[in-house]
């Protein structure tokens, strides 16, 4: 399976907004995660016209390094990270999904996140609550019963 770095990215943003504001600016940690996902989706982003074949050598060039040093780094982080905290949860979520985040670096069709998949099935997701809606509506549920 795939890891979606667009979801890892979150998490970091999720741990650098739960710092007092004054605090953003500075060298913390959670920036310094979001940082490792910005360099991927930069890499990603010089690559987007690439064939498959020359995005999979770029990759292990350029991306490779990337993870390698997140990783390491990740690993530092984990005992000095509040396990409750944003931060301790992103270095968690980062630490458990790990072999799912460096599949994309598989196979040179793979994309880095699904944001794309989940862009294309939303207009159906929409479609079919609304369909569900409307059904159970007609039928007469409890909810909408009450409701009337």
């Amino acid at each position: 399976m795939v890891g979606c770095w667009a979801h890892e990215r979150r998490k970091w943003d999720e741990a650098l907004k739960a710092l007092p504001t004054q605090n953003r600016g500075a060298p913390v940690a959670a920036k310094e995660g979001l940082e490792f996902c910005n360099r991927l989706f930069a890499i990603e982003s010089d690559l987007q016209d690439a064939s498959p074949d020359e995005r999979y050598q770029a990759r292990l060039k350029r991306s490779r390094p990337v993870l390698d040093a997140f990783l390491a780094w990740l690993h530092d982080q984990e005992p000095k990270a509040l396990p409750k905290s944003a931060l301790g949860q992103a270095v968690a979520y980062s630490l458990s999904q790990w072999d799912n985040l460096e599949s994309f670096m598989l196979d040179g069709r793979l994309e880095i996140s699904n944001n794309r998949a989940e862009r294309a099935i939303k207009p159906f997701v929409i479609g079919r609550n609304y369909v569900h809606d409307s059904v159970m509506c007609s039928a007469g549920c409890l909810p909408c019963n009450l409701a009337s």
